[in-house]
């Protein structure tokens, strides 16, 4: 095979050099030049897309910068109002929610006074301790007799004595905080003595008559009173209003109407959870409103979200305010202008803005405005920031890209994704005087190429139809010497069996004649059969030929056919007949069965004896021990068929397809008998599509085969 293939290789080495010198070598070179221009396009484009994302960075800083240094302007407009030099507490609340709606202020606005006391005017109506509790003059006279009634009521537990007490003082008090707190005691002893009703008729009167007095310990007294009905209705078992007034008194303890301090509101918060928990572990479960819980569970949430703004506020306080203090009375201060801080507080980065308050025309000192901002605060401009960059930027404003802010305090994102989600990280920047205290990265998603697709590149689409120019082209280069060196080995095989088929009839006819010239054979009959054989062998040598010169003439495109009407049942006889004769010596039996009528076909009788001879002796070289074959011709519809069937070794299914190809033997067959040219079936298949006809094989191996051949009806059969 070697061999061959170099053969072949000489033949067509012209062919090969010009495809090497023409096609390849320019393909390749071309290929080289393509894969440099798109490498340098590529690195341009790379450049070019990363002094966007640079700017695209630069644009989101500057913005976010921006959106501080508004926030710095509106508290800086805030602090020269007129409402904050009176000061107007009320002018104060509605000057910061019209600043927050309209986004000059956002985070929290607090004010804190020499006292270090804070003040949210978002949700406490006036700062904490600006009700200072007064005693009135007109309680310390009914003293004595306020005293006489708690003995009653504490010491002997006299509690219709403390209420006539009580009531004495009641009917002649004149100050409104002396009466509040003297129904109080009345209510208090009311209770002890099981009158809830009475009781909770005189709570909801201070509640109607008294709602912004405190109680001598300085609390609220509306909402002690409240806390006080509830108790009343949980003794009474009066469920049903328990549960509507604890969620009443609930929700004005989230809204603040008593402008408690955080420690307050969790102080009451608790308390009141407590006594709705109890409440509810003692009645049935369908007491329970629908949604009660729920609705608690709100509130909780709404005041847990102001606790955490109150905690900032205290850690601003804390954390900020003496540095703050202490520039300001730094006579080398630049004056009152916004100072910017910030400190990390409950896993969150808190931006402060304070500046201190004009003292000269507010006549107040060392008080100070400050707004501190969370960055949930900021997450829903800073995305409006990056999605309005996004489309002004080209590449970078793709979805490629993705924003992350860290902290320089913690480290931790406080704006974007998770690392994990990210890619490549290209781009760090950070703020001017590390405010905020951010470091901004930029990260590349996806191919890292936005922009750059190769698919869009004309080089790319150049260097691929080259390389499919270069593998198609060998591809049939190596598929035609595959082929030619497959030729070349089967013509081989073609010589050595035709070689084969040659020597062994002309070895037996030399025998044979050495023998007759000799004059050694003197029996007549023994001399007759020696011609017979010189005959046979003569004819196996003929039909050889004629094989050969017929394949020569069929590739040539040569081959005539001569076509008359012919009794096709005749015929076979005589050929069977021939072939009967020809192996007698070998002991094959060959039967035949044929229908009563068979037309005519119109045909060349030399080729389908040829033909029909082809398929007897295939199926007498590989018939194997059993030496039977029957051979059938009947009708069919639209023609006559001649089927062959042996008993012999059969055809694998897989060689089956190939048995009609030149030169072809199976390797079953190679084994089964060394003669043979391969070309016997390739010139009946030629024959039968020369007469329109069809060749059918079906065979199993081990099980025999049946080779049929097909012929159209003459005209008029």
């Amino acid at each position: 095979m070697l061999n061959n293939l170099k053969l072949v290789l000489v033949q067509h080495k012209k062919f090969l050099a010009i495809f090497f010198v023409v096609v390849f070598l320019p393909s390749i070179i071309l290929a080289f030049f393509g894969i440099r221009a798109i490498r340098n396009e590529r690195y341009k484009l790379l450049q070019q897309n990363l002094e966007q994302q640079k700017q695209f960075v630069g644009l989101v800083k500057d913005g976010i910068q921006s959106l501080i240094e508004k926030n710095s302007e509106g508290l800086k407009d805030l602090s020269s109002r007129k409402a904050i030099l009176d000061p107007d507490l009320q002018g104060i609340r509605n000057l910061i929610f019209q600043l927050r709606q309209d986004g000059s202020l956002l985070g929290e606005v607090a004010l804190w006074n020499s006292e270090d006391l804070s003040w949210l005017p978002s949700w406490q109506y006036y700062p904490p301790g600006l009700n200072i509790l007064l005693v009135p003059e007109e309680w310390k006279q009914w003293q004595p007799m306020v005293e006489r009634a708690e003995r009653a009521e504490f010491r002997r537990r006299n509690f219709s004595e403390a209420v006539s007490l009580y009531t004495r003082i009641l009917d002649k008090a004149v100050n409104n905080q002396v009466k509040a707190w003297i129904l109080s005691r009345i209510a208090r002893c009311q209770v002890k003595q099981k009158s809830s009703k009475e009781a909770l008729i005189i709570y909801r009167s201070i509640v109607s008559d008294f709602p912004d007095l405190q109680t001598e310990s300085g609390r609220p007294l509306e909402l002690a009173s409240r806390l006080e009905m509830l108790e009343a209705f949980r003794l009474d078992k009066d469920h049903e209003s328990f549960y509507q007034e604890s969620l009443d008194t609930f929700r004005m303890l989230e809204q603040n109407v008593w402008s408690l301090d955080g420690d307050q509101i969790n102080f009451y918060t608790n308390m009141l959870e407590g006594m709705i928990d109890e409440t509810v572990s003692e009645s049935a479960s369908d007491d329970v409103p629908d949604g009660y819980d729920s609705a608690v569970d709100d509130i909780r949430d709404a005041i847990d979200k102001k606790l955490e703004i109150w905690r900032t506020a205290e850690a601003v306080r804390h954390t900020i305010l003496p540095d703050v203090r202490e520039k300001a009375g730094n006579p080398d201060s630049s004056g009152y202008q916004v100072q910017k801080n910030a400190f990390e507080f409950e896993d969150s980065d808190i931006l402060v803005l304070t500046i201190v308050l004009n003292a000269e025309k507010s006549g107040r000192h060392r008080e100070f405005l400050g707004s501190f901002l969370r960055t949930s605060d900021l997450s829903g401009s800073i995305d409006d920031i990056i999605q309005q960059n996004r489309s002004l930027k080209g590449p970078s404003g793709e979805r490629t890209t993705s924003v992350v802010l860290r902290s320089t305090l913690s480290d931790c994102i406080v704006f974007g994704e998770a690392d994990a989600a990210l890619g490549n990280l290209i781009i760090t920047d950070f703020f001017p005087d590390n405010f905020p205290p951010w470091r901004m990265e930029l990260y590349q998603t996806g191919d890292g190429e936005s922009g750059l697709a190769l698919h869009k590149n004309i080089f790319f689409w150049t260097i691929l139809a080259l390389l499919m120019i270069v593998v198609f082209g060998s591809g049939l280069i190596i598929r035609t010497i595959v082929h030619e060196v497959n030729l070349l080995n089967l013509k081989s095989e073609f010589i050595a069996s035709v070689s084969h088929e040659f020597k062994t009839p002309l070895t037996s006819m030399g025998a044979v004649l050495e023998r007759l010239i000799g004059d050694e054979v003197k029996d007549p009959q023994k001399t007759k059969e020696y011609y017979r054989i010189l005959s046979h062998d003569s004819d196996k040598l003929k039909r050889l030929v004629k094989n050969v010169l017929d394949f020569t003439k069929i590739e040539e495109g040569k081959r005539e056919y001569k076509k008359t009407s012919i009794d096709i049942i005749q015929l076979v006889r005589q050929e069977v007949g021939s072939f009967h004769e020809e192996n007698r010596m070998s002991g094959f039996r060959v039967e035949i069965k044929t229908d009563d009528e068979v037309p005519a076909v119109f045909a060349d009788e030399e080729a389908i004896r040829q033909a029909l001879h082809n398929v007897l002796d295939n199926a007498a070289k590989f018939s194997g021990p059993e030496k039977d074959i029957e051979v059938k011709v009947h009708r069919i519809k639209n023609g006559v068929e001649i089927s062959v069937q042996d008993k012999g070794i059969g055809i694998p299914e897989n060689e089956q397809k190939r048995i009609f190809e030149k030169f072809y033997r199976g390797k079953q067959a190679s084994a089964a008998s060394p003669t043979g040219t391969g070309l016997g079936l390739t010139l009946v298949k030629h024959i039968m599509d020369a007469h329109d006809g069809d060749v059918i094989i079906k065979s199993q191996p081990g099980k025999g085969t049946c080779v049929s051949l097909i012929f159209p009806i003459a005209k008029g059969g």
